[in-house]
């Protein structure tokens, strides 16, 4: 995997793209980064900001711890005064808040199996311990899993400070730009053409987020993607009772307090994408189910009053992995997106990953579970 030189091309201005261009900058390569609209504005800015182990894919373990390592010291990647700005609170915790007997089976087994994997920071939580750190919490809960080293971040302040300390270390962000074809240079590398005209460069980064596949398809290469409007509410300001995010096991449920005491809502329900025309919606019908599961968890939140609701774009895989390394038979073309809906934890480690792999020329080997052919006929899933 010889680069002919060190410049890359990045398609994609997000977190994970800024985050690539920041590393592979830092180690002395000429990047430039195309983004079709403003940089970072569709899920990297609009999302829970969640920094979890909890309920990860065993897969991605690797990757997030070493992530969670870059966010407790992100004032090494992105200076002192941004860090602060993106209001990093690790070891709040996040909990699966079990409902129903159902869901405490679960619990048990999802306890059961991480440790058999040696992978131990979820710890199981009786009946008492859920109502001891989750003060109001219904008479229904009879349990969850913790993750104590959990906790969460500002989505927007964390994408402007990885997005201007890439720029710092000399990457160049060319936003606005609608990338219009590609194509491989004869000897390695490709050409990206742009209305502003042709670029070239020794390899090429596809981080489309939910637009991947179809920055994929203008290789030539076809990659399973769904694209998702992951919706999101927020309340108005309430007293302070909540420390810790909580999020459902089988319940559209995941909040948390912001600083101020409005309630951060998520759990995944759907609202309708438009990737055609660079936007989401709301459906309003669905987001009762989202109100519902909050006060089915915590009924005395009846009465907060939901002030506004918003969507992002991003792209489902089919495993729910993302895709994160070298297109079949192209090891100058790397695909990083599908993160479905959990990537903002996982950047900076990808970043670091994703660039020590183009550097060396080696795959990073915390990257081999989400090989861009694990799709591909006979290949596991």
């Amino acid at each position: 995997m010889t680069r002919q030189n060190k410049t890359a091309l990045i398609i994609g201005a997000g977190l994970q793209g800024c985050s690539i261009a920041l590393f592979l900058a830092k180690a002395g390569w000429k990047v430039t980064l195309f983004d079709k609209n403003v940089a970072g504005r569709h899920a990297s800015s609009v999302n829970a900001g969640g920094l979890r182990m909890l309920l990860r894919d065993w897969r991605e373990y690797p990757l997030a711890q070493r992530a969670m390592w870059h966010w407790a010291n992100l004032d090494q990647l992105v200076g002192a005064a941004a860090a602060k700005s993106c209001e990093v609170r690790l070891g709040v915790s996040q909990i699966a808040l079990a409902l129903d007997e159902a869901e405490m089976s679960w619990a048990i087994s999802r306890a059961e199996d991480m440790a058999r994997r040696n992978l131990g920071q979820e710890e199981l939580l009786s009946r008492d311990a859920v109502r001891s750190l989750l003060p109001g919490v219904s008479g229904r809960a009879l349990g969850g899993l913790i993750s104590r080293a959990d906790g969460h971040a500002n989505p927007a302040a964390a994408t402007r400070a990885f997005r201007e300390a890439c720029m710092a270390a000399g990457a160049q962000i060319v936003q606005n730009c609608q990338v219009q074809g590609l194509a491989p240079v004869g000897g390695g590398g490709w050409r990206v053409t742009t209305p502003t005209g042709n670029h070239e460069g020794g390899v090429l980064v596809n981080c489309g987020g939910a637009w991947g596949a179809d920055v994929a398809a203008m290789a030539g290469q076809a990659l399973p993607l769904r694209t998702v409007a992951p919706s999101m509410m927020v309340t108005a300001r309430v007293q302070p009772f909540l420390g810790p995010v909580v999020i459902g096991i089988d319940r559209p449920l995941s909040f948390k307090q912001s600083a101020v005491g409005s309630l951060v809502i998520g759990g995944g329900i759907l609202g309708k994408p438009c990737p055609e025309r660079d936007t989401s919606f709301t459906v309003m019908d669905r987001m009762t189910q989202s109100a519902a599961a909050t006060l089915e968890a915590f009924p005395a939140l009846a009465h907060a009053p939901v002030l506004r609701t918003w969507t992002g774009l991003e792209g489902a895989t089919p495993d729910g992995i993302p895709f994160i390394g070298p297109g079949p038979g192209t090891p100058d073309l790397w695909h990083v997106f599908g993160f479905c809906g959990h990537g903002f934890h996982l950047s900076p480690a990808v970043g670091e990953s994703v660039a020590h792999s183009l550097v060396s020329g080696s795959l990073h080997p915390m990257l081999a579970p989400f090989g861009c052919n694990r799709f591909a006929h006979g290949a596991n899933a």
